[in-house]
């Protein structure tokens, strides 16, 4: 039995499934998830199916819900797009009598009694991982999970920028669109904004940059209060300011989050594998996006001198 049928198996012998994601979501996190359960639910009927997690801009038109702690108890908890524990939303999955994980980043789970443990990296998104797995299962899908599915893998892609096998994630999204998202509103959605939130961002838009070309930004406390912007719509949404520019081949965000004491980081490339640096720090995701979290503006000063020296050997490298 292959990993599709496997997974579809241990939901059918469940009444009860509870879809988490990780925290401070992201769209493939909200869409991976959301389209999930949108498409349990129209397959599945008559199961409780129920989704949670903290919200934020990022979560479209979706809706968590709120379970109580025994409804676990005989549940199915299923984890998309995380697989480490402490960036899992709810961590109730604990309670739940089994639990699968579906992602795609690199790390290794840390999560104990998983049943089912469906790691790919070599794809794109977790949206794309539950497209794959829909297709192989042949189940039907509603414009509104199609909507999900397929923003999850727009977003995770840079709109098909960054790709691991092409050919499968294009010929995946031709797959979704099939059951019509309603790609215009989704776009209107996450691509446009209010002006006051496009005019605060101008005040992320200057940074440093070290010898070897690694811009980075630093975002204390002060900065976030004044911009008046949500955390997550500066940590993760404004690493892309430093994006596109021929002479930086790593970019870095580094914004201070007081709540939690501790300092969120970010960090993308051109063209160079920096994950183990994001994996030193007790972080991790992609060759070329990732991220972690520290406690001192120290240790960021650390990561700053890890990732010039990256970018020096890959400077050397390409000479």
């Amino acid at each position: 039995m292959d990993i599709y049928q496997k997974i579809l198996k241990m939901i059918e012998s469940f009444d009860t499934i509870i879809i988490h994601r990780h925290q401070r979501p992201d769209m493939d996190a909200v869409g991976s998830q959301y389209g999930l359960y949108l498409t349990l639910k129209e397959n599945f009927p008559k199961k409780q199916i129920f989704v949670v997690g903290d919200m934020n801009d990022m979560v479209y038109l979706s809706k968590m819900n709120e379970v109580e702690d025994y409804m676990f108890q005989n549940a199915l908890s299923i984890i998309t797009d995380v697989a480490v524990e402490r960036m899992i939303s709810d961590d109730r999955y604990k309670l739940a009598k089994a639990r699968i994980i579906i992602d795609h980043h690199q790390n290794d789970t840390d999560v104990q009694d998983v049943d089912i443990y469906y790691k790919d990296a070599t794809y794109s998104s977790a949206s794309e991982m539950i497209v794959e797995w829909i297709k192989k299962t042949r189940l039907r899908v509603t414009p509104e999970a199609a909507t999900y599915l397929y923003g999850g893998m727009v977003t995770d892609t840079g709109r098909f920028m960054f790709l691991n096998q092409a050919s499968r994630t294009f010929e995946l999204a031709s797959y979704i669109t099939r059951f019509n998202p309603n790609v215009q509103d989704f776009y209107d959605y996450i691509y446009t904004e209010p002006l006051a939130k496009r005019q605060a961002k101008n005040m992320f838009s200057s940074f440093d940059v070290t010898e070897y070309g690694v811009a980075y930004r630093k975002n204390d406390a002060d900065i976030i209060s004044k911009s008046g912007l949500e955390f997550q719509a500066i940590s993760r949404g404004m690493v892309n300011q430093m994006s596109g520019i021929k002479e930086i081949p790593i970019w870095a965000n580094f914004t201070e989050d007081v709540e939690n004491n501790a300092i969120v980081c970010e960090f993308r490339s051109r063209g160079i594998t920096i994950v183990d640096i994001a994996k030193k720090y007790g972080g991790g995701g992609h060759n070329n996006a990732c991220g972690a979290t520290v406690q001192t503006w120290d240790e960021v000063d650390l990561i700053i001198k890890d990732l010039d020296e990256r970018a020096k050997q890959y400077a050397k490298d390409t000479q």
